[in-house]
Formats: C-alpha cells, sequence, structure tokens
C-alpha cells in the first residue's frame, strides 16, 4: 500500500475524533460560515484522494461515471425526477397551508440543537446551504465513502462487510450532529451504497445525494419562513 493511501484513510478514520475533542466546532455565530468551512474540509479531503488516484496510488479501480446499461439509465433518470417533482409538491404544500407549516416547524424546533444551527433559515443561509453545502457533500462524500472507502474494503473483506464498514464511518463522519444523527446518517449511508452497486454509476449517487440534501435544506428553510 501507498504512504499516500496510508494517510488518506489515516485522516478518514481520524477525522470523526476531531468532533468528539472540538465539540460545537460548527456552531459559529454565523451559520454561513460553518457552510463553508465543512465545504472546504470536504474539498481538502477529496482533492488529497484524487490526487492520490491520479498519482496511481489508490489500491481502487475508477469510479463508473453513467449507470452500466440503457435501462438503469433511465430508472436513475426517471428517480431523480420523481424525487424533483416530489420536493415541489412538499415546498408548494407547505407554503399552501399555514397549519401543515406550523407542524412541521414545530418538528424542527425539538430537533438536536446541533442539527438545527445546521439547517438554514434565512434567504442567504438558504442559497449557501443548498449550492455550496449540498453539492460539496454531495460530491465528496460520494467520493470518499461510496466510491473509495468502499471498493478499498471490498477488496480485502466480504461486500457487506464493506457496506457496513463504509457506511459506519459515513455516520461517524456526522457526529458533530449527534449520535442519533450518526445511526440515520449510517442508514442512509448503506442505502446509497446499496443504490450505487445497483446502479453502478457514482455520478447518480452523488445527484441522489445532493436533491436529498436540499430536499431537507428546503423543507427547514420554507417551513421556518
Amino acid at each position: 500500500m501507498a504512504p499516500l493511501e496510508i494517510a488518506l484513510l489515516a485522516i478518514l478514520l481520524l477525522y470523526p475524533l476531531l468532533d468528539i475533542f472540538f465539540a460545537n466546532r460548527y456552531q459559529s455565530h454565523s451559520k454561513s460560515v460553518d457552510y463553508i468551512k465543512i465545504s472546504l474540509e470536504l474539498w481538502a479531503i477529496t482533492a488529497l484522494l484524487l490526487y492520490a488516484f491520479a498519482q496511481s496510488d489508490l489500491s481502487v479501480s475508477a469510479a463508473q461515471l453513467l449507470p452500466s446499461s440503457t435501462f438503469k439509465t433511465y430508472l436513475a433518470l426517471t428517480l431523480l425526477l420523481l424525487f424533483i417533482g416530489y420536493q415541489c409538491y412538499s415546498i408548494n404544500a407547505i407554503n399552501a397551508n399555514s397549519d401543515y407549516r406550523q407542524q412541521i416547524a414545530e418538528q424542527f424546533e425539538k430537533a438536536d440543537a446541533a442539527m438545527l444551527h445546521l439547517l438554514p433559515k434565512s434567504r442567504r443561509e438558504f442559497l449557501l446551504f443548498s449550492v455550496v453545502l449540498s453539492v460539496s457533500a454531495g460530491v465528496c462524500e460520494e467520493l470518499i465513502f461510496r466510491w473509495y472507502l468502499y471498493e478499498f474494503l471490498q477488496t480485502h473483506n466480504h461486500w457487506l462487510a464493506a457496506i457496513f464498514g463504509s457506511s459506519l464511518l459515513f455516520g461517524l463522519w456526522h457526529i458533530y450532529l449527534g449520535w442519533q444523527h450518526v445511526l440515520r446518517a449510517t442508514i442512509i449511508g448503506g442505502a446509497l451504497c446499496g443504490i450505487y452497486l445497483y446502479f453502478d454509476s457514482i455520478l447518480f449517487v452523488i445527484l441522489l445525494h445532493i436533491l436529498m440534501d436540499v430536499y431537507s435544506g428546503s423543507i427547514a428553510y420554507y417551513a421556518r419562513n
């Protein structure tokens, strides 16, 4: 194993410790600053990942961009369009019904403080959350966990163990949002990994991940405004 890959794996494993030893490091006075901080950290690690791959220092092959068949390509497009349609429907339902909007807003207020802090409330926060944070998380986390880490673990273990291991670390990377969100992110990571394996397309899971994050931010923003 190349030294660069060892360094990359060490960073991936030790990264959650930053949130344990430096609690509330994503709770500054400005959400916009936190969005940019998280995005820069993700892109820095992803840049190291891509550099190591370009130097042939990674023990994984290149990820396939598009689905492995025409049927899966059309199915992926259909699912993305359905998700976008559902997102638009949900936002319209929130805007059209004040009682429904109030119910959702009350549910958000009961969320963990760290999670509530991360969700956008102003228009500027919503734009940064959607364009910067959601896109960064979608691209970087899928390349790190669904492409590299899963493929690396799969070469040394059973594929189910690789799904579990990559998804668990993905969950731990969200420990700054609380342990409950670690479990939720682990389950979501496992689902995304299964989708990645079925469609054999890193682009599809990246777009799906981005839409999921934008959906969360949209519901939070429109319900509380």
